[in-house]
């Protein structure tokens, strides 16, 4: 699908409030934290889900006049979901990119090894190479789940919040896993299929949802 920079501009100026938010917490927080950083770090994790809930929230007000005037230009339904993932994606790395840097490259080691003094810099910084990663995994798990809630509350169907109750199910699971410290070999793999089952499911029935979606 031909990829209208037009309409990314759009979607992307709806986001962009958050994203100048967001943005400046997140490196500050990864920059000069003391803690060495983990994938259960409990304060990036809310800041991956507060994040990933604001997108989807900014991009599915399926009530709001924009969003109505949006749906009326001409574009196609596939068009527009498209674009909203591939907005949802752009979003996500203006954030996440400069945060992960700052962990890749000497900004955080140096940082806690001159300034703090730490123990355990430089020595932590291959550690906690891996860990941007866990945080990129939090935003593919849970965005395009968000993304399916709003469009399934937007159908004139019954039942709109059993994907609510499903997302927030979702969330307590990954809570509760990120609050044991270790997982077998082959629960992390289990861990990791269901993962992509849930992703891909979400994304495929969230695009033929979107199809029938109702402007109200």
């Amino acid at each position: 699908m031909k990829i209208k920079i037009s309409l990314l501009k759009i979607l992307f100026r709806q986001i962009l409030p958050v994203t100048l938010i967001a943005l400046p917490i997140g490196c500050l927080y990864v920059l000069f934290t003391r803690d060495v950083l983990s994938w259960r770090n409990p304060w990036i994790a809310l800041f991956v889900l507060v994040h990933s809930i604001t997108i989807a929230v900014l991009s599915g007000r399926y009530r709001s006049r924009a969003f109505a005037f949006l749906y009326t230009r001409g574009f196609t339904r596939d068009e527009l979901w498209f674009h909203k993932m591939l907005n949802t994606i752009l979003s996500v790395m203006v954030v996440w990119l400069p945060m992960a840097l700052i962990v890749w490259l000497p900004v955080r080691s140096y940082v806690q090894d001159k300034l703090f003094i730490s123990p355990y810099f430089p020595l932590m910084m291959i550690r906690e190479a891996q860990v941007p990663w866990f945080w990129l995994a939090g935003y593919a798990i849970l965005l395009p789940l968000f993304h399916y809630v709003w469009i399934r509350r937007a159908q004139p169907l019954r039942g709109a919040n059993g994907a609510v109750f499903l997302s927030i199910g979702v969330v307590i699971v990954i809570a509760t896993l990120m609050s044991f410290r270790w997982h077998t070999l082959w629960f992390r793999i289990l861990i990791y299929m269901l993962s992509a089952v849930m992703i891909v499911t979400s994304l495929i029935a969230g695009r033929i949802l979107h199809r029938n979606l109702e402007v109200q």
